[in-house]
């Protein structure tokens, strides 16, 4: 299944208060500022990936308390976002052309917090 994929710059300009955010996925949509380049497009496609492994709502709760963790650990509301384990993955494999083909499942449970 393909996201669907809605442009609301006025909508992520709001939510913004963390990070500057381009794009967001909210399964099984991703909203963007603009068109995505295809290294965020990929970016979110693993936070798809990830959501529908933990059955999206489930992904919420350690997303939330990966950031919460963060938050305490390294006091700075930008780092605890950096550090959230989904974030570290899709950051790190956002390049990588082929990376969903070949994703293995949970592969976020890697990183650390």
């Amino acid at each position: 299944m393909n996201p669907i994929t809605i442009i609301a710059p006025r909508f992520l300009k709001a939510i913004s208060f963390v990070v500057n955010i381009q794009a967001i996925t909210l399964y099984p949509f991703i909203i963007s500022r603009k068109k995505m380049s295809p290294s965020t497009e990929r970016h979110e496609k693993i936070h798809i990936a990830q959501q529908k492994e933990l059955f999206v709502i489930f992904f919420y709760l350690i997303y939330v308390f990966d950031y919460l963790k963060g938050l305490v650990k390294y006091k700075s509301k930008t780092e605890a976002y950096f550090r959230i384990r989904m974030e570290q993955e899709a950051y790190e494999n956002q390049d990588l052309e082929d990376y969903l083909e070949n994703r293995k499942r949970f592969k976020w449970l890697e990183y650390k917090v």
